[in-house]
């Protein structure tokens, strides 16, 4: 039967005539074809096999994390919530040496990279909204490896920049502290962008939603690090303009400068390309 209905519409020793309204010969488009009206459906993110296939990706570093520091996870909240000074550092420091690849630099650098993958989507997410990404000759993969590869580069300069100044004006057991805390509270941040992202692509909130609960925690990180600023760093009332100077320079102007390369890259390559 379906040999029959394929050699009915294209093939002219068919069973339709020539002259026929359903016949339409191969490669040639009838002006008084009779048809249905179409309507077009519009690019939906959870559609998308790059999307689901990076989000994957995060979510399995974010196991891998978490089967790296189970153990360390409530000593971790302790010491944000409530730090103390290393009077008994041996311990501690032993156990800090024991766990320094797997339990520190490695999950540290594999949030790092989800974090800025996530971010990267996010961006991605907004801009397929303001700009035409699809008259660009760039996939998914390639958006989201611009996006991605930008924000490692700027999370690299900006750890840089905090380790340099911190290590010129601060003494080194308040440094420690600050680092424990920031630490802290970047890997919260990169771990609950992944669950308000799944939400944004398959629940398909709405941009206002979104917008407002992206905003809501990053400005509930950026508190808890300006009272670790002055906790750390400006513990008197004289220091409030040090400190004000210090966040703007460290985390409220690296969002902008972020923000602004991010559109200005993504107004290139659409024009350009």
């Amino acid at each position: 039967m379906d040999t029959l209905f394929y050699k009915g519409f294209f093939e002219r020793d068919s069973l339709l005539q020539n002259d026929s309204l359903l016949f339409h010969p191969p490669g040639i488009c009838r002006e008084d074809q009779i048809g249905m009206p179409v309507e077009l459906r519009p690019h939906l993110p959870y559609d998308n096999d790059s999307l689901t296939l990076l989000l994957l990706l995060c979510f399995l570093l974010l196991v891998v994390v978490v089967v790296l520091r189970r153990r360390t996870v409530s000593e971790q909240i302790s010491n944000f919530l409530y730090p103390q000074v290393s009077q008994s550092s041996s311990s501690s420091h032993s156990d800090n040496l024991n766990n320094s690849f797997f339990g520190g630099w490695l999950t540290d650098g594999l949030l790092i990279i989800m974090a800025c993958l996530l971010y990267g989507t996010l961006y991605f997410l907004y801009a397929k909204e303001h700009w035409t990404l699809w008259s660009v000759p760039l996939t998914t993969l390639h958006w989201l490896g611009i996006y991605s590869g930008v924000c490692l580069v700027f999370f690299a300069l900006k750890q840089l920049l905090i380790v340099t100044i911190n290590h010129i004006f601060f003494p080194r057991e308040k440094r420690r502290l600050w680092v424990q805390a920031y630490g802290f509270l970047f890997n919260s941040e990169s771990i609950l962008l992944l669950p308000l992202l799944l939400a944004t692509i398959y629940l398909r909130l709405s941009p206002e939603i979104v917008i407002y609960s992206f905003l809501f925690l990053l400005l509930f990180v950026k508190t808890w690090v300006l009272i670790k600023d002055f906790t750390y760093f400006f513990g008197k009332f004289y220091g409030i303009l040090h400190l004000f100077v210090y966040f703007c320079t460290l985390e409220a102007v690296p969002i902008l400068v972020l923000w602004t390369v991010l559109g200005r890259l993504t107004n290139y390559l659409t024009t350009t390309l």
